[in-house]
């Protein structure tokens, strides 16, 4: 008798341990990234770097801010830019970082700097002249950006590989007459942004391979965009937010034959992003901002957060295949102020297999 109790009590410890344990192995780390009276926002995120804009009330405009992140702890931030005029829409990827400069409402640049070990190691003009540039985005040293050449009455897509010095030698990637090619996106040696004319019922995602860059090599896409969403690419996956109407997140694989497919649960979502097999987005389904994310390879949507009574926009995301980690960053009000906060996933919210 006292042997079947004590078999048990064994068997339900064991079992309380083993319950009380998985939450902590697949738990979801929520972690605040920055948070001053000041506004913090439009993070991205590359390793364990963090990138924002922030509102600088000191000098009246807006600035670039940096952190390292580890473990869900913040080790140390550092300014990449502080400009005079606006710095804004911070892109990183790997110690390359790039944005949009500002002066006026007509004359943006697009900026760079070289970061490591927690430092800016040097920053750069990329294309800075009379013309507006705009919305730059980076991946593997190689940055594109839309460009809107003076007296010109639309966009274009240009690009340039970054040398560290002042405005390398840009190349076209795409510049049709009379079509507005904006909000460029590049992963490797694609290139998508949304493309707008007449002659489209709306806007949808074109793309360039630019693998030599002296003769890119144009494609279209089925994916219909909303008026104000731009693309986001990883590892020939597509992301975008469907038409204004329908507003579910949409996913397409470029190298099968194009057929976007909605991967989200509502369709009150806006600005999803891409990184390996995690997408991520921003969910209105509650009334305010919340994150979701979806697995490619589980095909499993997950939720990041469930606030209610804050807003949490703009997601970004990182995913280390190897160390099946992702770190997620967004922007919260969740103090009554724009912060940047971020998230840790390292359970079945980013494995690579199907099998249990």
């Amino acid at each position: 008798m006292r042997s079947e109790l004590r078999n048990k009590l064994l068997f339900g410890a064991s079992l309380f341990l083993l319950l009380a344990a998985c939450p902590m192995a697949h738990a979801i780390t929520i972690f605040r990234v920055a948070a001053t009276s000041d506004r913090e926002v439009y993070p991205s995120v590359s390793g364990n770097t963090v990138v924002w804009q922030f509102f600088n009330s000191r000098y009246g405009d807006w600035d670039i801010e940096a952190a390292q992140v580890f473990d869900g702890k913040v080790v140390g931030s550092f300014t990449i830019a502080d400009l005079p005029g606006d710095d804004l829409f911070p892109i990183i990827d790997g110690n390359d970082v790039v944005w949009q400069h500002q002066y006026d409402e007509t004359d943006g640049d697009v900026y760079g700097a070289r970061i490591g070990n927690g430092h800016t190691l040097s920053r750069y003009a990329i294309s800075a002249s009379m013309d507006d540039e705009r919305i730059p985005c980076v991946s593997d040293g190689v940055v594109v950006w839309q460009h809107g050449f003076v007296d010109a009455p639309d966009w274009d897509i240009l690009g340039a590989r970054l040398t560290g010095s002042d405005n390398p030698e840009a190349f076209f990637v795409s510049a049709m007459i009379d079509v507005d090619e904006v909000g460029p996106c590049i992963s490797g040696n694609l290139a998508v942004w949304q493309q707008r004319s007449s002659d489209l019922p709306q806007p949808f995602v074109y793309g360039a391979d630019i693998s030599d860059p002296n003769s890119p090599r144009l494609f279209y896409t089925n994916m219909a965009l909303g008026e104000q969403q731009v693309p986001s690419l990883s590892d020939g996956w597509l992301v975008g937010r469907e038409t204004d109407k329908a507003g579910k997140v949409m996913v397409d694989n470029l190298f099968d034959p194009f057929n976007p497919e909605g991967i989200s649960s509502s369709s009150l979502t806006a600005c999803p992003r891409i990184h390996k097999h995690i997408v991520v987005w921003q969910d209105g389904s509650n009334g305010t901002g919340d994150i979701r994310g979806y697995n490619l390879i589980t095909r499993q949507e997950f939720i990041l957060t469930n606030t209610k009574m804050s807003d949490q926009v703009n997601p970004a995301v990182y995913v280390d295949t190897e160390a099946q980690r992702a770190i997620v960053v967004w922007q919260d009000d969740r103090d009554g102020n724009w912060d940047i906060y971020g998230a840790i996933l390292d359970g079945p919210e980013v494995a690579t297999t199907t099998e249990p």
